[in-house]
């Protein structure tokens, strides 16, 4: 029966592919060698003749243009010709001959007693065919006037036949042909040494191929450690449960190896999910029984906040009405407060008037300084005039009386400015005395203000401290009430926490069957493990009784929060003031399953319908 090859045989035949290829490739290569060197020797051969007929061209130019005789021209061309050599090792092997066109012979530097002769017929080779003939077809049948012609000689001084390339090129103007010949056997020789060369490479180059395709496939086979094939069952097994699957051998370090640890460390790690099973399906029963401790106290806890809430509301209505007769005295401080300061302002009014008055009657006194001494400086001019009436003599005696009536007023106008300046004086005096008088006054109505506001800034602070005493019973009320729901709902969190530990149970022993498909021991069965969580797992309720304990759960804890102590409307009034320092806790509760006992005994399956039903944690 066929076998399939095994991972190694696919690597050698890789590598065997490859080697045929490099030889198909190393046969092509030669082959083309072979095409270029075939291509190098007619090129070599179009190259010398073009040169002997551009040695021609250059002479038929000159003849052309006078510069010699055609006849000239012509014997300096063929004399060039003859002596032109080109190919062979010393580069003076081959040369060049000229015929004409209808087959006689110009110039053949080995045979010059054909000159002049027609050689049509007379040149066969090995064949029997006319080489001459053939050459000269060739270049008359060719558009360009240049062919190539295939003739068989021996070489010189041998008798064996041996391949000959002709070329010719036609010289128009003068119907010459010229050409020449290379011999073929060289090239032979030269691309079978460069076959056995490559042949050899070729050779070489296998061997170290071969020798480093099989070093590979040691070295992969090596790190493997196996056939993939081995490891592909051992796969297999795990992948359907049967972790005590082993590898035949491995060796230490390889794939295969780290395959094994592998398999050992999940065996080991499912053996260990087996025991956290075990230990978590205990640490849910004991949840359990704390739970429902923790709701017993919780209900107790519950049923002492209302009566404090009750006692607060006491309070509450005690703190109410001191800071409402802290708020009318405060009214009545402040109404009298605003009497005083508007008797000051009246006070201090009066204390501006009088100040006003002061200063009027000090101008008056500056006003009346000034008339007194115009009246002295007009008293002066008076003297002045009457003497100078007094030199004048009777022609002054008019200006003397005139100046004597003068200073009779301005001594009258002293006067009275004096008696003027004397009762402004005493009135100045007067409205000096008065205005210290209403100025104490106004300082002491400013004491009396002062003392009327910091009685009316103590009765203001005791009516925020009562406002706040109040606000502060209101909050504590408040968040008491809330307290009482947290509580009410932290009962039915405890018992939805009850319900969660009964489905923790249930999710462990779900959990422990599907563990327990993975054989971690070869004497051990595959499904034995697991058909004994079955076993213990089938006591557990079904969903749909789980699903309509949760909702009986709801219902009980929406009931609960409804069963609030009544706040007061100040207490409404401070709610968020009052949720802002408890944190926010009662902010947004949330309606979490809670109720009955048959919540805890429902919910064996919830498993089933915990993801469904969106429990938080908690």
């Amino acid at each position: 029966m066929f076998r399939r090859p095994g991972f190694k045989h696919k690597i050698l035949l890789l590598v065997a592919t490859a080697l045929l290829g490099f030889v198909v490739l190393s046969l092509v290569s030669s082959l083309r060698n072979e095409r270029l060197a075939v291509d190098a020797r007619h090129g070599e051969l179009v190259t010398a003749v073009q040169s002997a007929v551009n040695i021609a061209a250059a002479y038929q130019a000159r003849a052309a243009s006078g510069a010699m005789p055609v006849e000239e021209a012509q014997k300096a061309a063929i004399e060039a010709i003859r002596l032109a050599r080109y190919g062979g090792a010393d580069g003076k092997t081959e040369y060049f001959y000229i015929w004409t066109v209808d087959g006689s012979t110009v110039m053949h530097p080995t045979h010059p007693e054909w000159t002049g002769q027609p050689m049509l017929g007379k040149l066969l080779d090995a064949t029997g065919g006319d080489t001459l003939k053939r050459l000269l077809d060739a270049v008359a049948a060719s558009p360009n006037g240049r062919a190539f012609a295939q003739a068989y000689f021996p070489r010189p001084g041998q008798t064996q036949a041996v391949p000959k390339l002709q070329y010719g090129t036609r010289v128009d103007g003068w119907n010459w042909v010229v050409g020449s010949g290379m011999y073929l056997d060289d090239l032979d020789a030269l691309v079978q040494s460069q076959r056995v060369r490559d042949a050899a490479t070729a050779l070489v180059l296998l061997a170290i191929v071969a020798g480093m395709g099989w070093l590979v496939v040691r070295s992969v086979l090596r790190q493997i450690g196996g056939e993939p094939a081995e490891a592909m069952r051992v796969m297999d097994e795990v992948a359907r449960g049967n972790l005590a699957a082993r590898l035949d051998r491995a060796a230490r370090g390889s794939l295969l190896d780290g395959l094994q640890t592998m398999i050992a460390a999940l065996r080991k790690t499912i053996e260990q999910v087996h025991v956290s099973t075990e230990s978590i399906r205990t640490a849910a029963d004991e949840i359990a029984v704390g739970n429902l401790d923790l709701s017993q106290r919780t209900e107790e806890t519950a049923s002492n906040l209302q009566q404090t809430a009750s006692s607060l509301e006491q309070i509450t209505g005690a703190v109410r009405q001191t800071a409402d007769s802290a708020r009318t005295a405060n009214q009545l401080a402040s109404t009298a407060s605003d009497v005083a300061a508007r008797g000051g302002n009246v006070v201090e009014q009066v204390v501006a008037t009088m100040g006003e008055i002061n200063e009027s009657s000090r101008r008056i006194a500056d006003i009346i300084g000034t008339i007194d001494g115009i009246a002295f400086q007009t008293n002066i001019l008076a003297l002045n005039a009457a003497v100078e009436a007094a030199r004048a003599g009777e022609q002054g005696r008019g200006f003397a009386v005139v100046a004597s009536e003068v200073r009779s007023l301005a001594q009258r106008s002293a006067d009275a400015a004096k008696e003027i300046k004397d009762l402004i004086g005493t009135s100045v005096e007067r409205v000096e005395a008065g205005s210290r008088l209403v100025r104490d006054a106004g300082e002491s109505m400013s004491e009396i203000v002062v003392s009327v506001q910091r009685v009316t800034d103590i009765i203001g602070e005791i009516t925020a401290a009562a406002n706040e005493q109040s606000s502060g019973i209101d909050q504590i009320n408040l968040a008491v009430t809330q307290l009482d729901q947290m509580t009410q709902q932290n009962a039915a969190l405890v018992e939805e926490s009850a319900a969660a530990a009964e489905s923790l149970k249930q999710q462990a022993t779900n959990l422990a069957a599907v563990v327990g498909v993975f054989q971690v021991d070869e004497r051990e069965p595959n499904g034995a493990r697991a058909s004994a969580r079955a076993s213990r797992s089938s006591e557990a309720a079904t969903p749909d009784e789980a699903r309509a304990a949760i909702a009986r759960a709801r219902d009980s804890a929406k009931r609960g929060a409804v069963r609030t102590v009544g706040v007061a409307p100040a207490a409404r009034q401070h709610a968020p003031k009052a949720r802002a320092a408890s944190g926010g806790a009662a902010a947004a509760p949330r309606q979490a399953p809670a109720g009955t006992a048959a919540g805890t005994a429902a919910v064996g399956a919830a498993a089933a319908v915990g993801a469904e039903e969106g429990w938080e944690s908690f």
